[in-house]
């Protein structure tokens, strides 16, 4: 059995990542040129919309999609505390309030029930986080937002690939976003894009992302100010070999997450993931499990620790870190403040041997 360092992530690269990167550095063009049009087009493809915008981040995403919504001050976003604090940081830079709800302890995405309750005169859209990879209930979450006449940005930077009710996720709402740090299924090493089926929605992001500007369009958005959030040709032209290696990386993920839900079935003080809601599939970004408490989450992570194992806290409740723990959550979050204290990320990714994961068990059992 090995005995090297198991990280928690690592992306799948390979020979056609270095050959797109070479043809792209002897084209002399990087940014703004094929491998960027190319590499929308296929993230368009993924969510099953009718255009893509290519930014630098997810976050970057997440502010431009609510830029071109007209989110802005005075207004209110509902989203969860329990993800990861781009989500707040996008909302916030708009100028807008995040108003922060509670999560299903089944599925830890947004609880419909307590998103309707936050509904006020001043919300103006609901961002949707589809938490390690698996979609939120998107039709009751439709059917609260849309008598409202609110928008929906999903936050799907974990989950491309995932479907609800047999769609993508991406294509579920007003605008999808994406992104491909290195922990993700397309990994560009930075990157993110917008997913949109609106042609004008799509111009006021291209606008955006560009200080306001979109070139081919000649155009310049009347109202906002742009910031340089554009992809560059050569994450684009990684992505598109990520793109074409995604179904297999999807399928090697799932295969590892289900060889940890059988060797870890029935483990005492362990929570496992819930299964897939019926015709829904789970794009697999990491392996959340659930302990007793803050305390044995701190043991297990240093008895892993010595046996060269990374894990992870997915997430601390973004409402426990700044700038957002100056005041207490409009709402009460006692789903979020449990997980928060008890969530543990093991490690997945679609190399991830066999026998390694052997041993994360093996050290899960003895730390537990």
């Amino acid at each position: 059995m090995s005995t090297s360092r198991i990280p928690l992530a690592r992306p799948r690269l390979g020979d056609e990542e270095l050959q797109a990167l070479h043809r792209t550095v002897r084209s002399g063009v990087l940014s703004r040129g094929e491998a960027l049009l190319g590499f929308e087009a296929d993230l368009a493809g993924l969510a099953g919309t009718r255009s893509a915008v290519g930014v630098n981040s997810g976050t970057s995403a997440l502010q431009i999609a609510l830029e071109a919504l007209d989110v802005g001050p005075g207004d209110e976003v509902i989203t969860v505390s329990y993800t990861f604090i781009g989500t707040l940081n996008a909302i916030a830079r708009t100028g807008a309030e995040p108003v922060l709800v509670d999560v299903a302890p089944d599925t830890l995405n947004i609880d419909p029930d307590r998103m309707a309750e936050a509904v006020t005169e001043r919300t103006r859209a609901v961002l949707v986080v589809h938490l390690f990879g698996r979609p939120a209930p998107m039709d009751a979450i439709r059917a609260i937002a849309e008598p409202a006449g609110l928008a929906i940005v999903e936050d799907a930077c974990e989950a491309i690939g995932a479907t609800w009710r047999g769609r993508p996720v991406g294509g579920l709402g007003d605008a999808g976003t994406f992104g491909f740090y290195p922990n993700k299924p397309i990994a560009t090493g930075e990157g993110g894009v917008i997913t949109l089926n609106d042609a004008g929605l799509d111009t006021r992001c291209r606008q955006l992302r560009n200080q306001g500007l979109d070139p081919a369009s000649g155009t310049r958005h009347p109202t906002r100010p742009g910031l340089s959030a554009r992809l560059s040709e050569l994450q684009a032209a990684v992505g598109q070999a990520q793109v074409r290696r995604l179904p297999e990386s999807l399928n090697d993920r799932a295969r590892a997450a289900e060889r940890y839900l059988e060797r870890l079935a029935g483990q005492p003080g362990l929570e496992l993931p819930s299964p897939a809601a019926p015709r829904t599939t789970i794009s697999w970004f990491t392996f959340p499990v659930r302990v007793p408490d803050r305390a044995a989450r701190d043991r297990v992570r240093a008895g892993l620790a010595e046996r060269g194992i990374e894990t992870g806290i997915y997430f601390e409740p973004a409402h426990r870190l700044a700038p957002y723990d100056r005041t207490a959550p409009r709402y009460a979050l006692p789903v979020t403040e449990s997980i928060g204290d008890r969530g543990l990320a093991l490690p997945l990714y679609p190399d991830l041997a066999e026998d390694d994961q052997d041993r994360v068990c093996e050290a899960l059992r003895a730390a537990l």
